[in-house]
């Protein structure tokens, strides 16, 4: 299964990103988390860092648990134990690493740091590589180069038949 499908974005980013589909996507936030903010106000970049996590994930980064545990603690009780549950049932990442995110094992802290991640994040929110596509008012730079971006590669792609 693809990262793009389990993502509790994924019907919302194939939508008309209507009004109505705007209140179905906030209906999945935990408005109670401390990252609420980024969900609610920035599903662009979150929805990327939830594809780049992931696939950190996928990889067996367990230092990129307790990013992966912030992302989801944005997302109501339902809707994080369906993506869980999708990602155990998938086999995506490792039992370790599902313990940690379902609270059966504490999730360690890392204190060595990787500057060249904070540069790929960065690269990934800007260049949109998940070719997302943003329907409503693009309220931030990266949204608007990451459209530019993503355009681009698409107009590509099709000149050589990709």
């Amino acid at each position: 299964m693809d990262i793009r499908q389990i993502s509790p974005l994924y019907n919302y980013w194939i939508s008309q990103q209507t009004d109505e589909d705007e209140r179905e996507r906030l209906a999945l936030g935990n408005t109670k988390s401390k990252a609420y903010y980024l969900y609610a106000e920035e599903p662009y970049k979150w929805e990327n860092l939830f594809q780049s996590v992931s696939r950190e994930l996928i990889n067996g980064d367990h230092s990129s648990v307790r990013a992966m545990d912030i992302l989801l603690s944005t997302l109501n009780d339902s809707q994080k134990k369906k993506i869980l549950q999708v990602l155990e049932n998938e086999c995506l990442f490792k039992k370790s690493i599902l313990e940690e995110l379902n609270g059966l094992k504490p999730i360690p802290s890392f204190t060595s740091k990787k500057p060249l991640r904070f540069f790929k994040i960065l690269f990934v929110i800007f260049t949109n590589p998940y070719g997302l596509v943003i329907k409503r008012k693009k309220n931030h730079i990266y949204e608007i180069t990451g459209t530019i971006t993503n355009k681009l590669v698409r107009r590509i792609a099709r000149i050589f038949n990709f």
